[in-house]
């Protein structure tokens, strides 16, 4: 486990410096050769009518074949069958929130660790696509789900298959899931809407990679999003896609993108209010890419329906990062956070996620140094977002408080 968590923080480093490199360029970039690959309760009723969307895009479509099936979460499913070695890619993404805010202008703010702070607690992704395959592994403390949860998903079915870190037992999720289980650990499905889908004209380059823009509208969210071309990529990008218009609420056939292509950049808002973008930040193509990783569901692994525990007040920032936030040494009384709402709430201080906390959970968070900060409660994807307030510490903050008016 410690050598799959290793090789995924080295990838990604590697990734970064390959998107940092094609950005510099002004030509396409040849995509490098990678040597190794980084690393709730309800359940789905049976999905059916998938809605079809409609669309101006000029993303080329595949050719006719048998439609994907939906995964249903109630339902094993049998194992996969794929050849050793295919042509595949490696990328490294970033998932970043709307409406952060700074930490105050005092004396006593320690500005150097509250941006390596920033940083670490960055939602970021490690994604495997083959032409057929993909795998997501979040990685990072930077998300409400364990680090090192696997997301992967297969041309021929709708929907996922989260992967417990360890890859010892995996769930199916139908389409509809993903917002609820990103943002709560639950598996509750949501209505699908049929996505607007716009071509739009160029949008420049990405990581040294020419896009075109495409915008998706659904009951739940408006999205922009910019994708590219890169070749044997198949499927693949589509997977990434749909994964994407999932989180939306989108019906997952809806075309946003064709062969060979995928998402490099995707802006959403939520119809009432926040909203997160998502960007590829570094990309490495792979001529030999093992797809034993990208077995859906994992080899060996057992089928479960367990829902992802949620309990108390989780600090997602180490203790020793948070004696850094300010000046002079932690107090022993700490902040007290009270969530007294019915869904799972983050808390921030000066921007940077430091807390879960359960729905009518009560604990103290320990090991911040006494100060002023500045705090916000909000969902992870950005649905619910409170004004952010001066936080003294030690002190108490409650969910639900504060009044985040209309926007």
């Amino acid at each position: 486990m410690r050598a799959r968590v290793l090789a995924t923080a080295l990838a990604i480093a590697a990734l970064e410096l390959a998107g940092a490199a094609c950005q510099r360029t002004t030509t396409t970039p040849e995509v490098a050769d990678a040597l190794a690959s980084p690393q709730a309760s309800a359940v789905p009723a049976p999905f059916a009518n998938t809605p079809t969307a409609t669309t101006t895009s000029t993303a080329t479509l595949f050719e006719a074949g048998p439609p994907p099936v939906p995964i249903r979460g109630d339902d094993p499913l049998p194992a996969d069958a794929l050849p050793r070695e295919v042509v595949g890619y490696t990328l490294s993404a970033v998932l970043r929130a709307h409406e952060v805010h700074a930490p105050p202008r005092t004396p006593d703010v320690n500005v150097q660790a509250i941006e390596a702070a920033r940083r670490k607690m960055e939602p970021r992704f490690a994604i495997d696509l083959s032409p057929t395959r993909m795998r997501v592994v979040l990685a990072g403390p930077g998300f409400p789900l364990p680090a090192d949860t696997e997301l992967r998903a297969r041309t021929d079915r709708f929907g996922h298959v989260v992967v417990w870190p360890g890859g010892g037992s995996y769930r199916p999720v139908g389409p509809g899931t993903l917002r609820a289980l990103l943002s709560e650990r639950r598996f509750d499905v949501a209505p699908l809407s049929t996505p607007d889908v716009v071509a739009k004209d160029e949008a420049g380059k990405r990581i040294g990679i020419r896009t075109r823009r495409v915008e998706i509208v659904t009951r739940a969210a408006k999205g922009l999003m910019d994708v590219g071309r890169l070749p044997d990529l198949g499927e693949g990008g589509v997977l990434l896609c749909r994964m994407l218009l999932d989180m939306m609420n989108g019906a997952p056939g809806a075309p946003t993108c064709g062969a060979d292509e995928l998402p490099l950049r995707a802006e959403i808002s939520w119809t009432g209010q926040g909203g997160v973008h998502f960007e590829v930040t570094g990309v490495l193509r792979r001529p030999d890419m093992a797809t034993g990783p990208l077995a859906t569901p994992p080899g060996g692994a057992t089928y479960t329906r367990a829902p992802m525990p949620i309990g108390g007040v989780t600090p997602m920032l180490a203790a020793v990062d948070l004696a850094t936030l300010r000046q002079g040494a932690p107090g022993e009384e700490g902040l007290v956070l009270s969530n007294p709402t019915r869904e799972l709430r983050m808390f921030l201080l000066d921007g940077i996620p430091v807390a879960l906390v359960a729905p009518n959970a009560t604990d103290t968070l320990r090991g911040l140094p006494p100060g002023k900060y500045v705090a916000q409660w909000r969902t992870f994807l950005g649905e619910e977002i409170e004004l952010p307030v001066t936080q003294q510490v030690p002190g108490i903050s409650t969910a639900g408080t504060v009044d985040a008016g209309s926007r």
